[in-house]
């Protein structure tokens, strides 16, 4: 009975044996056909699209300075202390007491009345602009005193004796003073009384009572036609002369002065040439027209356009000092 048993015990062990290296080899079966592990690896899909944004460069500061631009000289006007070219002052030789002269009823032959702040423009031109560039007119006038005066002033290295009435005009209701040039002479501080013969020591001169009427066109027009047509009325008497007669005026006393005051730019080299050759034509033009230190004409003077925009549109004219010219004087008596 027990050997049965043991042998069914070895029968039993053997089988286990067996069983354990059959095991073994089945593992060791699976790990051959296992693929060992290498190095390689799966790569990413890489995006190949294209750029959207450049990179963007900040940029830096360098020690070289940047080329700066001045801009071009304008035309703009300027403000300065004296806005107007002016004679030179020089000293009254001797005092003139002031006599002012008193208004009285006037009108033109318009209607006008004729007072200290009467102006009418005489002449009006316009260039292919359509820019006023050819404007004379009569201004009115109160004679401050009965004397004339003189200053010098230098044109092309020469100096030149100006005379004017001491006179004034009502601009927007503000009195102010002008000088109303009569015309000139070379040399400095020279008397009326020696002044050479020739056109220098004369002025066309109109004197009326207050019994007629004023025509600024019609005087205008006779008082500047040809010498030979021009009618008695208008007559050229010497400086000295009218010295004489301004004391012998009475109280009531006008004076119209008709001049050019923009003068059309083909023209400036006539103007210049005047001014070169006549002293009494560079002293009644120098107001208006603006010089370089080399008396060359380079633009009428702001006076001048000033002036021109009173008349025209009645703007005020700034603060400055004035001269007004002669060419045709109108003396207008209350008697």
């Amino acid at each position: 009975m027990f050997k049965p048993a043991r042998t069914l015990l070895v029968f039993i062990s053997v089988l286990m044996l067996f069983s354990v290296n059959g095991c073994r080899s089945a593992r060791k079966s699976f790990s051959t056909k296992t693929p060992t592990p290498t190095s390689s690896f799966t790569r990413r899909p890489t995006q190949t699209g294209t750029p959207t944004n450049t990179a963007t460069f900040t940029p830096t500061q360098t020690s070289t300075l940047a080329f700066t631009i001045t801009s071009p000289p304008t035309n703009t006007p300027t403000s300065t202390p004296t806005p107007y070219r002016v004679l030179s002052p020089t000293p009254t030789p001797s005092p003139i007491p002031l006599r002012p002269a008193a208004l009285f009823p006037l009108q033109d032959d318009f209607g006008e009345t004729i007072d200290w702040a009467y102006f009418h423009v005489t002449q009006l031109g316009h260039n292919y602009l359509g820019e006023v560039n050819d404007l004379w007119a009569f201004m009115a006038f109160q004679l401050l005193d009965r004397g004339i005066h003189h200053e010098n002033f230098s044109f092309q290295g020469e100096i030149i004796t100006a005379y004017f009435l001491n006179v004034a005009h009502d601009f927007n209701g503000n009195m102010l003073p002008v000088r109303l040039i009569l015309g000139g002479t070379p040399g400095r501080d020279v008397p009326i009384g020696v002044i050479p013969a020739g056109g220098t020591a004369y002025i066309q001169v109109s004197i009326r009572d207050g019994s007629g009427v004023f025509s600024p066109d019609l005087t205008h027009q006779e008082a500047n036609s040809a010498f030979e047509t021009r009618d008695e009325n208008y007559p050229l008497i010497f400086l000295k002369d009218l010295q004489t007669l301004l004391p012998e005026l009475p109280d009531e006393l006008i004076l119209l002065a008709n001049h050019p005051i923009l003068v059309p730019r083909n023209d400036w080299p006539q103007i210049k040439l005047d001014m070169e050759r006549v002293s009494y034509l560079t002293a009644r033009y120098q107001p208006f027209f603006e010089l370089d230190p080399y008396d060359r004409i380079v633009d009428q003077s702001d006076f001048a356009y000033a002036l021109g925009d009173h008349f025209l549109n009645d703007e005020a004219m700034p603060l400055g000092s004035y001269a007004f010219s002669s060419r045709n004087l109108i003396i207008i008596t209350g008697e």
